[in-house]
């Protein structure tokens, strides 16, 4: 049996505030000028939007309405290259409540991430940073929000800031203004860093261009606080021909983590602060259930899928507690999508796409658990839908594959609808 433990605190993709940012994607020696964009999405009428930048001074506003999504492109001098301080952070403010989605996007390199509202924020985070098969650099990045804020960083790996090299071991303490930011690059790992501040701030972290199997793609997620960590998840398998993925699972403190792929179970007793490794391979999904919260990252390698050739992408996995009812989804240009869903098996035949019933999906039982997972492919090109269940509520998961690029990142939960009663989540069936 996985023992169930309450989340602390529940993160919400929704609200009227966010302040967010673009990490450095790829080597502007090399690589032009990208695609930034905030694609914003409206759950009620004539809902008044504005996105303001301090350097350089940037100030759009525009007029968002119920279940409209809106692309807003963002100056290329948003990207944030270097290990700095930076002030062309973005501050998004709307009168109704907005979910965002970033997209950073160049050729042949790609990320996606959710912008959490600023009252999902927190104030200490653990780092995690892909460390396979690469020459470029692990990159993390601290928004302070309205409030000047102190940050005290635990570096994990060695760091060059302000003209000193800050070594693995050491306390970086970093002096925020507001909307200000600092980006921290590293040829090291960075993962289990500690990051501690005074008010609350938003943390992006991954990495320039991160390659394996293919070519290098840029990965960024925005992370969530250790108070908004969960105790429960579930990984489905990709829809894709991958070899060999990886799921990072982050501690803030000694931690039992039990795991399970098929009939192979493991239990391990994880050290903190740390951010450990677990392989993941075939069309079986993975079921962990931790003894304290954990932070849980997925990291696909790239491979081949047809005649395409994709690179690497790295996605934040959401935690049962944190499933909702009703999400929208985003189809990308120039990628195949596809969404993963996790629900309970009892529940499957409830799922509906835009309304219609998604029917002839093929579910695959969560071995241990009351879940299935099923992928459904939603095409070519830019399209935005609406994946709902009239009562259970089910996770959700957005990927795209294209020629040497891909990405990967939560679903957008609509508002109202998301499940907090933890005592539905059960994902302890008998073993």
């Amino acid at each position: 049996m996985f023992p169930l433990l309450p989340v602390t605190a529940s993160s919400s993709h929704f609200g009227k505030e966010f302040i967010t940012s673009f990490m450095q994607n790829g080597n502007p020696r090399t690589v032009q000028a990208g695609d930034l964009k905030l694609l914003i999405t409206g759950y009620a009428p004539n809902t008044s939007v504005t996105i303001s930048m301090k350097q350089p001074a940037v100030r759009v506003a525009a007029t968002v309405n119920a279940g409209q999504m809106m692309s807003v492109k963002i100056p290329p001098e948003a990207e944030m290259i270097g290990s700095s301080i930076f002030d062309n952070t973005l501050k998004v403010q709307a009168d109704k409540d907005i979910s965002i989605l970033s997209l950073s996007y160049k050729p042949h390199t790609a990320s996606t991430t959710i912008v959490y509202p600023v009252t999902s924020l927190g104030t200490e985070y653990y780092v995690v940073t892909p460390n396979v098969g690469t020459d470029q650099y692990r990159e993390f990045a601290i928004i302070a929000w309205a409030e000047p804020t102190s940050v005290d960083v635990y570096l994990r790996g060695e760091v060059a800031f302000q003209g000193k090299t800050h070594p693995r071991g050491s306390n970086l303490t970093i002096v925020l203004q507001p909307y200000q930011a600092v980006q921290l690059q590293s040829s090291m790992d960075l993962s289990g860093t500690k990051i501690v501040s005074q008010k609350p701030v938003a943390v992006y972290s991954g990495h320039t261009c991160i390659a394996r199997q293919i070519h290098c793609d840029h990965v960024s997620e925005q992370l969530l606080p250790l108070s908004s960590w969960g105790t429960n998840f579930i990984i489905p398998s990709l829809p894709l021909n991958t070899e060999y993925d990886i799921v990072f699972v982050s501690t803030s403190r000694k931690t039992r983590v039990d795991t399970r792929i098929g009939d192979s179970k493991s239990s391990r007793n994880l050290p903190a602060p740390r951010a450990v490794l677990y392989g993941i391979q075939g069309k079986s999904a993975m079921s962990l259930s931790a003894s304290a919260g954990i932070q849980v990252t997925f990291f696909c390698d790239g491979g081949t899928h047809g005649t395409l050739k994709y690179d690497p992408f790295f996605m934040t996995i959401p935690d049962i507690s944190s499933y909702c009812r009703v999400y929208h989804i985003y189809g990308h240009d120039q990628f195949e999508n596809y969404a993963l869903i996790i629900a309970k098996t009892l529940e499957t035949s409830g799922i509906t796409m835009d309304k219609r019933p998604l029917r002839n999906l093929q579910w695959n039982l969560v071995a241990g658990t009351e879940y299935s997972w099923a992928s459904h492919s939603l095409g070519h090109g830019y399209r935005i839908h609406i994946i709902e269940h009239a009562s259970s509520p089910f996770g959700l998961l957005s990927v795209g594959v294209g020629n040497h690029k891909a990405y990967g990142s939560p679903a957008v939960c609509a508002p109202g609808n998301n499940n907090n009663n933890n005592n539905n989540n059960n994902n302890n069936n008998n073993n």
